[in-house]
């Protein structure tokens, strides 16, 4: 039984507390979408000065360069580094050999590129990236050397941001006190407006209690043409409906899925069954029985609910609806009881994002020293009956027939583990799939319980 909590948080506090956020909300977006183009006009300023410098070293560096000056070319390279924003700045030959760098111990060895470097733009003898260094996002600018038409070599500066983001730390601070003062006048302002909001939320309250000891003839009395009085209307309402809760509460024990208690609301199941075009995903742990007798039970719980919490992630976010577990199996469905397009296609996206999923998965273990997990994916389309199943008491969503024993026989039967890979497709749902997967198609295999071989296809990494 609920009780009334001793400690209340005032109407008014909640509301203040509410404003000062709203405000805060709003002017940390405002704010943040006005640094944000500051900063980038800030960064396109420092590109244009990166480009020059390249373009003045470019100009000055080529026959230089071919003459094997290097003093000149150190020299040159130590004028660029002085500027503030540059960090390093070196010129190499088409051999990869560092023939100037403004730090001189980085002279006549070869060129490595900063790691983690991303590409950002490229054109023609140009090219900018980003790299991580010291907590610092570095700007990278190359640009080529070309004597008469002919490379000659390669011009790089690293140029650091600091300074663009002092400036931002800066407008951040204004906007902040600015926020402090606005926030604080909110909160006064809160609190008148509160008093004209207690009075009938309070009712609305007391009313709520009143139908919670099951006084479901209660009414509640607010007389105002505002929110406040179609919340007291839609109340009222509520207390009409709440007769029929029993049935409801009894209906939503039966099903544990969201996609399906929603479509039973809409009334979109036929209890009797349906026939349909789905798309089937079996998928299984190898070598799971050895785990199990190797591990303490508390240990093996732990990894399979690490396990199939990753694949349920990976299976929701292509509209898969996970039916069962079994042991250290799935069994998932694409296009019921929501119809859905290219639900084919969805299921061989899930298979890929399960084994990106599984990959990070075994990365997190074996940093712990845990053992590492493998599975087989079988997938295949066909129809199905689909509907619901079981007892009296407890219904289950399920789906029968030949294309759900064939979708299980592709994986269980250890078509994936014979075939040495974890994804296989059957070719009723390669012809189905729009999407230029990389497959390898395999040799008609024998499935128990089918008279002819059937043709899978591997999905290749």
């Amino acid at each position: 039984m609920y009780e009334r909590k001793r400690f209340k948080i005032p109407i008014f506090l909640k509301l203040a507390v509410l404003s000062a956020l709203l405000i805060v909300l709003t002017i940390s977006v405002i704010s943040t979408f006005t640094l944000k183009k500051q900063k980038e006009q800030f960064v396109n300023q420092l590109i244009g000065l990166g480009e020059s410098l390249l373009r003045m070293a470019a100009s000055n560096a080529d026959d230089k360069l071919l003459g094997d000056e290097e003093l000149d070319l150190i020299q040159l390279v130590n004028d660029i580094a002085q500027n503030e924003q540059v960090v390093y700045a070196l010129i190499t030959d088409t051999k990869g050999m560092v023939k100037a760098h403004s730090l001189f111990h980085m002279i006549n060895k070869p060129y490595v590129a900063p790691k983690g470097m991303e590409r950002l733009k490229t054109s023609d003898h140009f090219a900018l990236s980003v790299f991580r260094r010291n907590g610092e996002d570095l700007l990278f600018l190359e640009r080529d050397l070309v004597f008469r038409k002919v490379k000659v070599g390669h011009v790089r500066l690293a140029m650091s941001q600091q300074k663009i983001l002092m400036n931002i730390r800066s407008a951040r601070t204004s906007i902040w006190i600015l926020t402090i003062v606005i926030v604080i006048s909110g909160i006064l302002l809160s609190f008148g407006v509160s008093l004209y909001f207690s009075r009938p939320i309070m009712r609305l309250r007391e009313s709520a209690e009143t139908l919670g000891m099951g006084h479901f003839e209660h009414r509640v009395q607010i007389n105002r043409n505002d929110e406040l009085g179609d919340l007291a209307l839609a109340f009222n309402r509520m207390a009409e409906g709440l007769s029929e809760r029993e049935v409801i509460r009894e209906t939503f024990g039966k099903y544990v899925s969201p996609q399906i208690r929603d479509e039973i609301l809409y009334g979109e199941i036929p209890l009797d069954g349906e026939i349909r075009v789905a798309t089937i995903l079996f998928s299984d742990l190898r070598d799971f029985t050895p785990y199990v007798s190797d591990h303490s039970p508390s240990d093996v719980i732990k990894g399979i609910r690490e396990y199939f919490t990753a694949m349920e992630s990976a299976i929701s976010r292509y509209d898969g609806l996970i039916l069962q577990y079994a042991g250290d199996e799935i069994e998932a469905v694409f296009g019921v009881p929501i119809p859905c397009r290219g639900h084919e296609e969805k299921a061989v996206l899930a298979a890929i994002e399960m084994r990106k999923a599984l990959e990070m998965l075994n990365n997190k273990r074996g940093r712990k020293g845990l053992a590492t997990f493998r599975h087989g994916i079988g997938i295949h389309t066909g129809e199905v009956l689909a509907g619901n199943t079981g007892s009296e008491d407890r219904l289950s969503y399920t789906l029968i027939g030949e294309t759900v024993n064939l979708a299980s026989r592709i994986q269980i039967q250890d078509l994936t583990k014979d075939l040495d890979c974890d994804i296989l497709l059957s070719e009723q749902t390669v012809k189905r799939v729009e999407r230029a997967f990389k497959l390898k198609k395999e040799p008609p295999q024998r499935v128990k319980g089918y008279d002819s071989k059937v043709v899978v296809y591997q999905l290749i990494a």
